[in-house]
């Protein structure tokens, strides 16, 4: 199956550097990486092509102007230009382990979108000095090394430690449905288009659910795997506002009251004919 991942960036080339770095090495081959960006400056494009000549996949740069957020429009031109039949969506500040690939491959099925996995929260203290043989060498998903750097790692320790095996058990005991966590869910193709994809005019703040809202009211079931599917978030602080937060929450109900699956200002500015 030929997988396309999609990764979001805007303006922060050096934590996408170090999530390219987690592409180096997948163990799954047949894919495509995408970079949906939001008008970022040129190092952002340097990160780019330093990177193309370390991947063994291929990596293409979808960029627009930048005048003010426009993620989810950036996200549908992604979507437009994919090679794959199967998507996988992250941002530009998410190191994937090995098995990222592999493992949103692996869970795929029919008639269902992959809602989130795991974002494990690496503070500045040690995502800033990570290094490529940091990531190369999987010592950043390591619960004892992050621990040692000074990690508090209860909410974390779990997932990072249990084997492949173990994990999709915990998934299949603990089954989450969920909406749409952008960070790291996937979806088929054939999926998207078939509500549009993205709200293009969407405000920043929890805005790709409303994706995963218009996939569940058009019959498409969601499941989160936060123990299968796992990449380190470097984090940050989140510049939001809680009204828009509030705002995307209305949106949300009103979608799911009104039973909501095509959006006009998506993919396509018309709904093709049936």
């Amino acid at each position: 199956m030929k997988i396309s991942v999609i990764i979001s960036t805007y303006n922060n080339p050096q934590a996408l550097r170090k999530t390219l770095w987690g592409y180096y090495d997948q163990s799954y081959a047949n894919y495509e990486i995408l970079i949906a960006d939001d008008g970022s400056g040129d190092e952002t494009g340097e990160v780019i092509d330093a990177a193309r000549s370390q991947l063994s996949v291929p990596l293409r740069h979808i960029w627009h102007e930048d005048v003010g957020f426009r993620k989810s429009r950036i996200l549908n031109q992604a979507i437009t230009q994919s090679r794959g039949e199967y998507v996988i969506f992250t941002d530009g500040d998410c190191i994937p382990r090995r098995d990222f690939v592999a493992s949103h491959a692996r869970k795929a099925r029919p008639n269902w979108f992959i809602s989130g996995g795991s974002h494990i929260d690496v503070p500045a203290s040690i995502h800033q000095n990570l290094v490529v043989d940091d990531v190369h060498s999987q010592r950043v998903f390591n619960a004892r090394w992050l621990q040692e750097r000074g990690m508090n790692l209860r909410r974390y320790r779990r997932r990072l430690c249990l084997s492949r095996h173990m994990a999709s058990v915990m998934d299949f005991l603990m089954p989450r449905a969920g909406v749409f966590l952008g960070a790291n869910a996937s979806a088929w193709i054939r999926d998207l288009v078939a509500v549009n994809g993205f709200e293009s005019s969407s405000s920043y703040g929890s805005d790709d659910k409303e994706l995963g809202v218009r996939l569940g009211n058009n019959g498409i079931r969601s499941k989160r795997l936060k123990y299968s599917l796992i990449c380190v978030h470097q984090s940050h602080v989140r510049p939001y506002s809680t009204e828009q937060i509030k705002r995307n929450k209305e949106n949300l109900k009103t979608l799911k009251a009104n039973r909501t699956t095509w959006i006009e200002d998506g993919i396509h500015t018309e709904r093709p004919a049936a």
